[in-house]
């Protein structure tokens, strides 16, 4: 791999030549297709496998198709197809979550999926959706939890809470896996969130997030009726959610789209941004800010005047993170990454939260051991079986102290790198 630039130029990752090239023809002002166009077909079947991986095929799938092979371009419709009748499916399956749980007199809202169109995705549809994302008030988890495990459906094995703001997962039984991620039917998760921001495990407060469940509203689609956040605090949610996933190593291209995309459509509504500025505090503008330059500088979004001045506003060492190591959570689709946790660093309030930050970049936190298929699976890549259960479990923890290792020694040099280059560039004095 090499580093290509990305976006606006302001960063710069290594990365896949092909991912390189889906980058560009991405851009919301200046998008070029023609390193797509020049992909030879190893090379198409590689961003195919990248962007399944990634949740981007279905948004490859609505660029324009000429110059594609027939056999890609087959492949993208049979995907938005099968997809179509998987949304569907979830709003059928959430239309009957909803109507349980308000009977047994529990309150939600959802998170993420289809309550991002249109703003961050045109359509439910155009969006790869694994799970239900549903958020209630901590009293009321238990309650829910016991609606929802009344449907048939039951919490994951495998789960590691110390990592986690929702309760364990819940599986929607259905289909098993056939090798086609976007079909209907397919066995699904129920994450219940009991906050919108772990603060404990964050390191950093951001109090205000209650008020988003105090202003919560009600979408209508057709006939389809949700209980969301409002506009300006699924915003703020979605901004919050990059940076924690910054953090975590994890990946996020395509949230970091959806949210460009977002700031893209809503460039020229001021009464947004008026709201915007009204309810939310400078404090929470700043932390939204570093999203939306990261979203700025990958993929060249229109921006409103007040999301520049936020923007402009804030300090320089977030900035620079940006410029200089904006492109490392692009990466982390290739290697384990941790230079997230120089940003996590940076807007931590405390030196007792900067010291645990410091930790988890050079410790891992606590971790589940997979069972099954699960044991074989390499960022997010799974590997061939070669042995039975104990060799498998052999492989993943000397895989796991591998990659440790590496991230470790990664973000050390690079967030080293980073602040001694801070502080050559301060000014001596005479």
């Amino acid at each position: 791999m090499r580093t290509y630039p990305i976006g606006n130029g302001m960063v710069t990752a290594r990365i896949s030549p092909e991912l390189a090239a889906l980058m560009e023809a991405l851009q919301f002002q200046g998008a070029n297709r023609d390193r797509l166009l020049e992909l030879s077909d190893r090379a198409w079947e590689k961003l195919l496998t990248l962007c399944d991986l990634a949740h981007l095929t279905l948004t490859l799938a609505q660029l324009p198709s000429d110059g594609f092979p027939e056999w890609v371009v087959e492949r993208l419709k049979k995907n938005l197809a099968d997809n179509a009748q998987r949304a569907e499916y979830i709003q059928g399956v959430y239309s009957q979550m909803a109507d349980v749980l308000r009977r047994a007199k529990v309150p939600h809202v959802v998170l993420k999926g289809f309550t991002l169109a249109p703003d961050y995705v045109a359509e439910p549809r155009l969006r790869v959706q694994n799970d239900i994302d549903l958020y209630c008030p901590t009293e009321f988890v238990d309650e829910a939890v016991d609606a929802l495990t009344g449907m048939g459906f039951s919490p994951c094995e495998n789960f590691t809470p110390q990592i986690s703001d929702h309760v364990p997962t819940l599986i929607v039984p259905g289909a098993a896996w056939q090798g086609n991620r976007y079909a209907a039917g397919m066995a699904m998760g129920i994450d219940l969130h009991f906050c919108l921001w772990n603060s404990a495990l964050s390191l950093i407060p951001v109090p205000e997030v209650h008020e988003f469940w105090n202003r919560r509203t009600e979408r209508r689609v057709g006939d389809f009726v949700f209980r969301t956040l409002r506009p300006v605090d699924q915003l703020g949610y979605s901004a919050l959610h990059v940076l924690r996933d910054i953090f975590a190593g994890d990946w996020i291209t395509h949230h970091v789209y959806e949210l460009a995309r977002f700031l893209h459509r809503r460039a020229d509504d001021a009464a947004f941004w008026e709201q915007w500025a009204g309810l939310h505090s400078p404090e929470m503008r700043s932390l939204e800010a570093v999203a939306f330059l990261l979203a700025q500088a990958w993929f060249s979004p229109r921006l409103a005047p007040a999301v520049r001045a936020e923007i402009e506003a804030l300090p320089s060492l977030q900035r620079r993170w940006v410029e200089q190591l904006g492109g490392t959570p692009l990466e982390a689709m290739f290697r384990r990454s941790r230079e997230g946790r120089v940003l996590h660093f940076l807007l931590a309030d405390s030196w007792l939260a900067k010291a645990r930050i410091v930790r988890r970049a050079l410790l891992p936190l606590v971790f589940a051991i997979p069972r099954g298929a699960a044991l074989r699976v390499r960022n997010r890549r799974q590997e061939a079986n070669r042995g039975g259960r104990m060799a498998a479990t052999t492989a993943f923890l000397l895989y796991r102290l591998r990659i440790n290792v590496q991230a470790a020694s990664g973000v050390l040099a690079r967030g080293v790198r980073f602040f001694l280059m801070r502080e050559m560039r301060r000014p001596s004095r005479a």
